[in-house]
């Protein structure tokens, strides 16, 4: 079931109120007051549909409706509604006297939403715009840092190789130094005596050290010649290695 018409379409009036049309519902309005809408038409003996005169009456010709823009106060006023009721307009103007919801909304749309804007807040949340470009250039910003942090691995990698490839070189030339050594080659390859150094010769003739073994006296040389396997700390060795180990210093012996 629809909604039942407020007055029958015949016969209705329609286009801008006159002057005549006007002063009948005024003086009916101020004599009876306020009553049903759909009534005010037949009992005014106005040939109007009964929205069209609350409408006129409403926005029009009710004697404590306020003319001109809004205030700096009750602009500020209706910004503070708006925060909390949204699109509310018949709510934000039953909040100001003499006010209407058309009104409100007319200036709302054409003053106080640009207004908003200049000032950096949005119309909508009453955020500041700058909080909901943070976000994005935060998330603008991540790839570039990403890119930076590739590029120093990159470069860390490069670093590593390099010093790499620098192993083979340093002992590529180790190699031809100990080849270019003629002395060493001789003394690796070549029954000779050990390379002595100058260090040990450097003790002045005539002057023999206390401390070291005198070669002509080789007495404590012999002394170590019972030393057996434990006393030099094989005693680790299993039963068939002490077995090799024996028969070895036993084949010495017959040989001597």
């Amino acid at each position: 079931m629809g909604r039942q018409p407020c007055c029958d379409k015949l016969g209705v009036k329609k286009g801008p109120w006159t002057a005549e049309e006007d002063k009948k519902l005024i003086n009916f309005i101020l004599t009876n007051g306020q009553c049903c809408w759909r009534a005010v038409p037949k009992l005014a003996g106005l040939r109007r549909c009964g929205k069209s005169c609350r409408l006129r009456w409403t926005n029009y010709l009710r004697p404590d409706l306020k003319r001109g823009l809004l205030s700096e106060t009750e602009e500020q006023l209706v910004i503070d509604l708006h925060a909390r009721l949204g699109n509310r307009w018949s709510k934000i103007a039953a909040r100001l006297p003499g006010r209407t919801d058309n009104e409100i909304k007319n200036h709302w749309n054409t003053h106080i939403k640009k207004k908003l804007i200049k000032m950096g807040i949005d119309p909508v949340t009453h955020q500041p715009l700058n909080k909901e470009a943070k976000p994005e250039e935060g998330s603008s910003h991540a790839p570039h840092s990403a890119d930076n942090h590739i590029t120093e691995n990159d470069g860390t990698g490069a670093n590593s190789s390099e010093d790499n490839s620098s192993t083979p070189t340093e002992d590529s030339d180790l190699l031809d130094a100990i080849c270019n050594d003629e002395s060493l080659l001789n003394s690796l390859w070549m029954d000779e005596p050990p390379l002595v150094d100058a260090s040990w010769t450097s003790m002045p003739a005539g002057e023999p050290n206390c401390n070291m073994p005198s070669w002509d006296n080789c007495s404590w040389l012999l002394d170590c010649q019972d030393f057996g396997v434990k006393d030099f700390g094989f005693d680790y060795l299993n039963d068939i290695e002490l077995n090799t180990m024996n028969t070895l210093e036993m084949g010495d012996k017959t040989v001597a």
